[in-house]
Order: C-alpha cells, then structure tokens, then sequence
C-alpha cells in the first residue's frame, strides 16, 4: 500500500517537459515547411551555398529564406540580447523596478520592430510565380507571413523556455543538426576531413572548458567546520560558454539586414553597395567583423552575467572575503581581473579555431558551406552539456518520492 502511495506521488516531471519540447519542434519543423505564399521555390535550387547562408541557416533553419520561418529565432533572440545589455546599463537598482511582464512586452515589441525590419529586407530577394498580383503586393503578403511566423516562435520558444527543456537551444539545434546532414552527404570523406578535423578538436575544447572549474576559495564567516575548506566561488574555463559565438550570428547579420533594408529606398547608393558586399563571411573583412563581434561579445556577457562587481559588493554585505584578499575595492578588482584572463583566454580560442577554418575557406583549401564546422561544432557541444546536466536534474528530481 504504501509503495503504491509513493508512486501515485511521482511528479514525472522530466517526461512533461520532453513531451512539450518535442510538440513545439514539431511545430516548428511543419512551419519551417510552409512555403510563402506564390514565391517560387525552383529558383532557389541551384543557388550557390556558402559560409553565409550557412550561418543563416543555423538561425532560421531556411537557408534560401522563402518560408514562413524565414526569420528563425533571430528576432527573438536578438531582442533578449539588447535588453540583457540595456538592463545591464542601467543597473540593479532600475532592474529591480522592471517588472517581468513589462520586460516581456518591451521584448515582444522590439522583437517586432527587428522581425519587420527583417521581414522587408528580405522580400527584395525573394522570387514569386506569375499571378494575377503584382509584385509589390506580394512582397508586402510575404513580409507579413514572416513576421506573423517570427511571433509564433517567439510564442513557442518562450513557452519551452518555461515549460520545456533547454529554454530556445532546441530550435537552434535541430536547424545545425538539419544542416549539418544535408551538408555532410554533399561531400567526399576527402573533402571533409579537414574541417571534421577542426571540428573535433573545436568540440573537445569546448568540452573541456565547460567542465573545468576555475576555484576561488572564500571564507565564510557562517561556515566554522570540515566544509570550510569546501566554500569557493566557481568560474568556468570559458566563463559564459558558447553564448557569443550564438548570438555573434545575430548581431553579424543586424547591420546586413540594415544596409539591405536602406538599398529598398536607396538602391543606387554605391556606398550602401559596398557595406553589402564586404558585410559577408566570404570576404575577409567580413570575417575579421564576425571574429571581433565574438571576441568583443565574450566580455560583454562574461561581464554583464557574471557581474563581479556585484559578486564583491554581496561577499562584503555578508561578511565573507576571499581567501588573502581584502574586501570591498580589492575583492572587486581581484574577481575583474580573474574574469578578465579566462575571458581573454577563452575569446581566443574560440576565434582561433573558427578563424582557422573561415581562412581556409577564403584560400580555397575547404569548401565555403564548411567553413563554419568549427563553430557549429562548438555551438552544438555547447548545447548539449547543459542539456543534458538539465535532463539530468530533472530525472534526478523525478527520483523523490513526495510525502506531502
């Protein structure tokens, strides 16, 4: 009786949220197939691959832009980034007095300005079929198509944010795992090796720099016994993990989306013309810009999420102290400099692995759609350790048995 009792009381807390996750990329994966309505799909299969529309696609997952979530998690995505920044700015104090429904809401409008703004932009490259509309009617159906699919991922990430496992990662990840399986079958185990190479070290790197822990011992003034010695504050190897090399996408593609949306109205403009061209991985100073968003976006967060500042300012308030440093301005300065060498480390291994590979790409030694390997290899590493270490405590929680 009482096992029965025990197991009525199971919460299956972990097979919930899998479910959920698995319906909405269902979901997105029927809506990723929705083509625009009238556009022609035959004039985008022999369109030429390379490392920018492959990067597009690890976004959208639509890597010649013609369906109705064509914009991808993009949007969404970028809006969460700006804010993270703008709320970082202006300080606990202001954040503290942000509800979370007004932040959500100030996301959802800005995530619209960014999707319509990119939803525009793209429609001048898009080709539709012969019908009794003409084109610029067209357009303006399309743009409204993907900005109405942009919502409805932003509606469905922020549901498995809450609900699901792995907050947006999943979305993120079936467009890699997509890609990197119609890529892969393109090539010869000649052509691949090179970059599978890089991949696997890429992969291996990250790995081991999720799971290795930078300690800092502290003294806690409530700890007088055997755990004393066991008090530390943790940083990892990379700091923040992979979130730059994400949202580096984003961010490398708003001046793009940018500059094409100011060519609808300024078409003959060379210098808008000349952005254009260079903003793109297949150049190399499109290159140099996406290796510094990442390097610059690796102290941004690492700094903005980390916050040491406020880590001393809390060890101060409660009376502990780092082990041999004193509190208050020294205790500051000790954590800043600490994050500021793992950050520093980290942002260099991660631009040194993908430079590698996007030079390789410009020399002609691999092909364009692999040279973003690297980085998808660590994207991809990067979301499934704390994936799994979230299905990990979930399961591990379903283990209780509830009493009460």
């Amino acid at each position: 009786m009482k096992e029965c009792y025990l197991k009525k009381n199971k919460t299956h807390e972990l097979r919930r949220r899998l479910l959920l996750t698995v319906l909405i990329l269902a979901i997105y994966m029927v809506g990723r197939s929705f083509l625009l309505y009238n556009v022609d799909p035959a004039a985008y299969e022999l369109e030429e691959l390379n490392s920018q529309n492959i990067m597009i696609s690890m976004i959208s997952g639509d890597r010649y832009q013609y369906t109705v979530f064509a914009l991808g998690i993009m949007p969404h995505i970028t809006s969460m980034l700006i804010m993270w920044i703008f709320m970082a700015i202006r300080g606990a104090e202001f954040k503290a007095r942000f509800s979370p429904q007004k932040m959500e809401r100030v996301t959802l409008m800005l995530m619209l300005v960014i999707a319509v703004i990119s939803a525009v932009s793209r429609t001048n490259g898009l080709v539709f079929k012969e019908s009794g509309l003409d084109t610029q009617t067209l357009k303006i159906i399309a743009a409204a198509e993907m900005t109405a699919g942009a919502v409805v991922i932003y509606k469905i990430a922020s549901i498995n944010k809450e609900e699901g496992i792995g907050g947006q990662t999943p979305i993120i990840l079936v467009n890699i795992l997509d890609n990197l399986a119609a890529t892969i079958q393109k090539f010869t185990w000649t052509e691949l090796h090179k970059p599978m190479l890089l991949c696997l070290v890429m992969a291996a790197v990250v790995l081991t720099m999720e799971n290795i822990l930078v300690r800092i011992p502290v003294q806690r003034v409530s700890i007088h016994n055997i755990y004393a010695d066991k008090s530390y504050i943790a940083f990892k190897l990379d700091p923040i993990g992979v979130m730059p090399v994400m949202f580096a996408i984003s961010f490398f593609m708003l001046p793009q989306l940018a500059v094409r949306f100011l060519l609808l109205f300024y078409e003959e403009n060379h210098t808008l013309q000349f952005i254009r061209e260079k903003l793109n991985l297949t150049t190399p100073t499109g290159v140099a810009i996406y290796l510094g968003i990442v390097f610059a976006l690796n102290f941004i967060f690492s700094f903005i999420m980390l916050s040491p500042g406020d880590m001393a300012e809390q060890l101060q308030k409660s009376g502990d102290s780092i082990v041999g440093v004193y509190a208050g301005k020294k205790t500051k300065r000790y954590l800043r400099r600490k994050l500021l060498f793992l950050t520093f480390f980290s942002g260099c291994v991660l631009c040194l692995f993908m430079g590698t590979s996007l030079g390789l790409s410009l020399k002609g030694e691999i092909s364009p759609d692999l040279a973003l390997f690297p980085a998808t290899a660590s994207i991809l590493t990067g979301i499934l350790c704390p994936l799994y270490r979230e299905i990990k405590a979930y399961r591990k929680f379903d283990s209780y048995s509830f009493f009460i």
